[in-house]
Parts: structure tokens; sequence; C-alpha cells
């Protein structure tokens, strides 16, 4: 049995007695797919308990696991919650709407065995941050299809293709200091 120490973002959360309901789950289990920040995605469960709040997707989370040989669900504990996505109530559809899909894109586009610390660090920033906005969250998006090689970077618009390229070369704290996006230049890069 091995213990160790990570950081990672929640990206599903599954009951393991499906014939529960949510609102009656007391001693029940949950699985987590968690996105570590030094190894890759991971399977854990956790015991539900009235007394620890509850972790969420896209918390950013602390925790502890431990796994022994050829297991492919581990056990979770001491769990400390680091950052969260901020929902304040400026917080929009568009805003959140796109947050999920970028968390889905690296649930779906991440294979399990991959460890990929550039991609953790963009939803760390995006977490950290006071002031994410749409258009922060979309050129996020696009840097983490970037690096996951499922971006093209080439555009028959110049100033897009000329925005793409800089996601692509750039690290996150560059990407967000883009300030001159237009309206129409973000809806075009929120359907790439």
């Amino acid at each position: 049995m091995s213990i160790f120490k990570d950081k990672a973002i929640v990206l599903k959360i599954d009951k393991v007695n499906s014939n529960s309901s949510w609102e009656k789950i007391k001693d029940k289990e949950l699985l987590y797919t968690l996105f570590t920040k030094t190894y890759w995605k991971i399977k854990a469960n956790k015991t539900y308990s009235k007394n620890e709040k509850n972790i969420d997707i896209w918390y950013v989370i602390n925790f502890e696991i431990i796994t022994s040989e050829n297991k492919k669900i581990h056990k979770i504990k001491n769990i400390k919650i680091n950052s969260e996505f901020n929902l304040n109530k400026d917080k929009n559809f568009s805003e959140i709407n796109n947050y999920l899909e970028t968390l889905s894109l690296i649930y779906r586009e991440i294979p399990e065995w991959l460890s990929f610390e550039e991609v953790f660090e963009v939803i760390e920033k995006i977490n950290t941050s006071d002031n994410i906005n749409l258009t922060k969250l979309i050129l996020a998006k696009l840097k983490i299809k970037s690096l996951l090689w499922i971006l093209n970077i080439e555009n028959k618009n110049p100033i897009i293709s000329k925005i793409l390229k800089f996601i692509h070369n750039s690290k996150i704290d560059s990407i967000f200091r883009l300030t001159w996006i237009n309206e129409e230049q973000k809806k075009e890069l929120e359907n790439l």
C-alpha cells in the first residue's frame, strides 16, 4: 500500500451505488475523476460525510491517495479545497458553460496515462484569477486545445490567425493580457 499527495482538478463525480438518489446519500461512496498536477487522470472514491464540505467539479484540491499495485480505483482522503471557479453573481451562462466545456475537453482528450502539468496550470490560473471573463475563458480553452495539438492555428482571417499563433506560443499569463479582442473576433474564436 502506498500513500501519495498531490493537487488535482475534479473533472467528474459519480455515485458508486446507482440505486440511491443524491438527496438520500448518507454513507455512500462517490467516485471522482481527478486530473492531477504531477501524475495523470485517476479515479478515486471517498465516502460522503455530512461533516465535510462536499467537493464539486472544477475545484482544485490538495489530497492524499491510498493505493496499492494494480488498483484502478484508489481511496482519497485528507481533501483540502485549494480553489474553485468563482461563481459570483457576475458570472453568466456563457462563462460557466465555456468553463465546463474546457473541463470536458480535458476529460475527453487527455489519455488516462498522460501527465500534463501545463494544462493543469491553465485551469489553476482560471480558478485563482479574480477578473476572469468570457474572453479569457475562450482564450484558455484555445490554449488547452493548442497544448493537446487539436487547434488549427491557420485561419483565413489574418487577425484570428495571429491571435491563434500567439496563443500557441505563449504562456497563459501573457494570453490573459490580450485586451483588444472585439466582439466579432471573440465569437469567431469561440466557434473554433
